[in-house]
């Protein structure tokens, strides 16, 4: 019985392995990039700003398609939060230092809250850009229209957005700087290469 159920384990184990890794482009080696035949596209929404407004001259509403066809936009990370989340405020600071190190590269940073209590949202997400000093803009999907759309299920959850509008790269769950800001870089330079 215990070898039995030790099998079915490690070939769950095999099988969620090679399902991650089903659709990535390879570079000399295994790639965290989405080929851009089984990539998903964006779709086209806004959300509104709730911090940080005035960032790419943005003030009330994030269109993405509009942000996508700015000349000094080559590509949008995207990171699903909410205060309550341990681990989305740890992946932040990760988040925002791939944003500082290719900002002038055509990289652009969208927080995107799904806390939902209203009449407390101001409070909190405010508090909590002053603790972890967010400097991208802060988007609300208060109703969690576009996380459904996408198909998020766990927060945090990164993507990487190419020029066209297509997700190159997806990470659910904390990004650490020694396991996951490597891949998330890599995928960030793959993407300017093929411009």
């Amino acid at each position: 019985m215990k070898k039995s159920f030790l099998t079915v384990i490690s070939l769950g184990m095999v099988l969620s392995l090679l399902l991650n890794f089903a659709g990535c482009v390879t570079l000399g080696g295994e790639s965290p990039v989405i080929s851009r035949s089984q990539a998903m596209h964006i779709g086209d929404w806004s959300l509104e700003v709730i911090a940080n407004g005035g960032v790419f001259g943005i003030r009330d509403k994030v269109d993405i398609q509009e942000l996508l066809a700015r000349d000094d936009v080559n590509m949008v990370l995207i990171d699903f939060w909410a205060t309550w989340s341990t681990p989305s405020s740890r992946s932040i600071e990760y988040l925002q230092d791939a944003y500082y190190e290719y900002r002038f590269h055509g990289l652009s940073l969208l927080l995107i809250n799904l806390d939902r209590q209203a009449d407390k949202i101001d409070e909190r997400i405010m508090k909590a850009i002053d603790n972890l000093g967010i400097t991208a803009p802060v988007l609300w999907d208060h109703d969690s229209e576009v996380k459904s759309s996408l198909g998020i299920g766990a927060i945090p959850s990164v993507l990487l957005v190419d020029k066209q509008g297509y997700i190159r790269y997806e990470r659910v769950g904390a990004v650490s700087s020694e396991v996951d800001l490597p891949p998330l870089l890599e995928a960030i330079e793959y993407l300017l290469e093929e411009g």
